[in-house]
């Protein structure tokens, strides 16, 4: 499986192979894509708390500043396993690097694996997980293997 990453304001803070090595942890430690021949693209933007809490209010009626907003092309992950193509794109993950850098500061928490987490987070939304044990172990699988290799 090949994952590209698109990105948006993001490489001040990122390359995009370490963008699109977590991506790639992320998709196969969820274990519902097992296509090997599929390439996989999404959108990555990092915007500013102003902007986030906008597309939050616009998408979800939430009025408030955010960390992550996932937006996907598929309605679950039934959807992604059953998609005739051999490149498909997954969706994109708005993060809000200040909320995610304050929140890990006020946790006494490493910035790098917060964003990973955050990071991580979105794109098992995009693959159709909801808040559970599993979404959240796979998150922290995937923050704890790459901050620890950066």
């Amino acid at each position: 499986m090949n994952v590209h990453v698109d990105l948006y304001d993001v490489k001040k803070y990122y390359d995009v192979e370490l963008l699109a090595d977590i991506a790639r942890e992320t998709i196969q430690l969820a274990g519902i894509i097992n296509k090997k021949d599929l390439d996989i693209t999404l959108s990555v933007a990092i915007v500013d708390e102003q902007e986030i809490k906008r597309v939050n209010n616009k998408l979800r009626g939430k009025n408030a500043v955010t960390d992550v907003i996932s937006v996907g092309d598929y309605s679950d992950n039934v959807d992604i396993v059953t998609v005739d193509n051999s490149k498909i794109f997954l969706g994109e993950v708005i993060l809000c690097y200040t909320f995610i850098e304050q929140f890990a500061k006020e946790n006494n928490a490493q910035i790098d694996k917060e964003f990973f987490t955050v990071y991580a987070h979105g794109i098992l939304h995009l693959l159709g997980f909801e808040h559970d044990q599993k979404m959240f172990s796979i998150q922290d699988a995937v923050s704890e293997k790459f901050c620890y290799n950066k």
